[in-house]
């Protein structure tokens, strides 16, 4: 796994995970929600507390609502890298979950359900994201190549298209 981390500034977050076959690790966030764009290959999301699993395709997106424990899986077939856009709106916390064997033995076998179109929840940060997709196109973070800057313009104007202007309806923040 390779994770490139490359803005956090204002409240916006955004890095990039290149996946081989190795998981992310389960853990939470009590104040982020994680919106995920998959750019490549197949992304796997794992949730233990609501016995659930994700499957996204490139050109869609999913999001984990703070505080849903949860981890990031290649679910291509093995030798296949994916790639994902991760975007958090907040102040970033990350808190990993022990004993993750034996949360991610319950998801042996699992079928997953497929993700299709999806929306994702960006509070009221629309022209912030839109801003950051035209800063990264002009401008390319040291740490991308050219196929990941790409990726991640994609990514943050499919946040913006598809983005809904309120926090995420089973998120922590809405008590």
């Amino acid at each position: 796994m390779e994770m490139k981390e490359f803005h956090y500034q204002d409240g916006l977050r955004v890095s990039l995970f290149n996946l081989d076959h190795k998981a992310v690790p389960y853990h939470f966030h009590n104040e982020v929600s994680d919106m995920m764009y998959c750019s490549r290959g197949q992304i796997t999301i794992e949730l233990p507390d609501t016995d659930e699993v994700f499957t996204v395709h490139p050109d869609q997106v999913f999001q984990v609502p703070h505080p849903s424990k949860h981890r990031f899986v290649n679910g291509a077939p093995v030798g296949t890298p994916s790639r994902y856009v991760l975007l958090q709106i907040g102040d970033f916390d990350i808190n990993f979950v022990p004993a993750a064997k034996d949360i991610a033995g319950q998801f042996a076998e699992r079928a997953a359900t497929q993700v299709t179109g999806g929306a994702v929840y960006i509070e009221d940060r629309k022209s912030d994201i839109i801003k950051l997709a035209d800063h990264f196109e002009q401008e390319k973070p040291e740490v991308l190549d050219a196929e990941e800057q790409a990726d991640v313009v994609a990514a943050l104007r499919c946040f913006a298209s598809r983005g809904l202007e309120t926090a995420h309806p089973r998120s922590g923040r809405n008590s």
